[in-house]
């Protein structure tokens, strides 16, 4: 099966028991020791697996993307997609545990292409004491203003859409935004209020979990803020991530021949061409009799596995909500 890998110091959240992306610190050269070794590593792994699908945040693309650049290049191969994300430390951390969980059960191919369609499944964000120095989501002049008044506070989505609001005491994500159900939130104090996440958030988003896990050593980085809360919901049902990969249309790219379902291939990097779909209007097909012959083959689809259901771990969370039993991932509350 695939291995997917994540480069930057983002640990894991430990949400699927025994089910984890590969986590590698990406600070060092391509030509140093670590990055020689990790060019080794790649081709060790290739020679035992299909691909490798490795993941590496936006905002922190030149040390991931010169190394993963380089041992694509050294090794000469074609089975190494690079996959950047837009999303913050804590949400970057469950698509990739996310990814490993649908490694098994799916093409490199196709596991490529759902990685940024994950983002849409998501709720994440951050409550701020400030967004004077916030960069990677957009942030308006009146509210850079607002962050210098005493006591202000702000809502910021990264995902499924950005946005920057005032927060007060009852401040919450649209309703209309929350995963499908059971909802599990996860959440890390950074000197922020983590109350407001299990008694406003959760609430809003009819989360059944809300969990504290450790702080992210980039979270300060991302939010660059001095004090707040980041935040992440999803749902707890694994039909949602079954009925995502029906919805998936992968064709051959035409440089590196990997059946692709994005604008840019993973694989080799090329621009793959605009397919446009045959006019409504061409004629229906001339039918006749069928020969006499074998029955069709079953559909190559068809025999392809789908992720078992599993059981949601059904540990209370500390605002005392339970977890229902549901076909969906095993999760684990907390960092294991």
């Amino acid at each position: 099966m695939t291995l997917v890998m994540l480069l930057d110091d983002v640990p894991g959240l430990g949400v699927f028991r025994g089910v984890a992306a590969a986590r590698v610190r990406a600070g060092f050269s391509p030509l140093s020791d670590e990055g020689l070794e990790f060019t080794a590593r790649i081709g060790s792994t290739l020679a035992e697996r299909p691909a490798v699908l490795a993941l590496y945040p936006t905002w922190r693309p030149d040390a991931a993307a010169r190394l993963l650049r380089f041992a694509r290049a050294s090794l000469g191969t074609r089975r190494l997609a690079i996959v950047p994300l837009d999303l913050p430390p804590l949400a970057l951390s469950l698509v990739a545990d996310q990814l490993a969980f649908l490694a098994p059960y799916v093409e490199p191919g196709t596991l490529a292409t759902v990685a940024p369609r994950l983002a849409g499944l998501l709720v994440a964000g951050a409550r701020v004491n400030s967004v004077t120095r916030l960069e990677h989501v957009r942030t308006g002049f009146g509210d850079h203003l607002a962050s210098y008044l005493p006591g202000s506070e702000f809502l910021v989505t990264a995902a499924p859409r950005q946005g920057v609001r005032r927060a007060g005491p009852d401040t919450a994500p649209e309703a209309g935004d929350a995963p499908r159900p059971p909802v599990v939130v996860l959440a890390a104090e950074h000197g922020g209020d983590g109350g407001w996440v299990r008694d406003r958030l959760g609430p809003a988003l009819g989360a059944v979990s809300v969990s504290m896990v450790a702080d992210q050593p980039l979270g300060a980085e991302y939010w660059r803020a001095k004090r707040y809360v980041e935040f992440v919901a999803f749902s707890g049902d694994s039909g949602v991530l079954q009925a995502m990969l029906r919805q998936v249309v992968c064709e051959p790219c035409p440089w590196c021949g990997t059946a692709v379902g994005s604008p840019v291939c993973p694989f080799c990097g090329m621009v793959q061409p605009v397919r446009t779909p045959p006019p409504d209007s061409a004629p229906p097909p001339v039918e006749h009799p069928a020969a006499p012959g074998p029955s069709p083959a079953r559909p190559l689809s068809a025999e392809r596995p789908q992720p078992p259901p599993a059981r949601l771990v059904t540990a209370p969370s500390e605002t005392g909500f339970g977890v229902p039993e549901s076909p969906s991932p095993s999760y684990a509350n907390g960092v294991t």
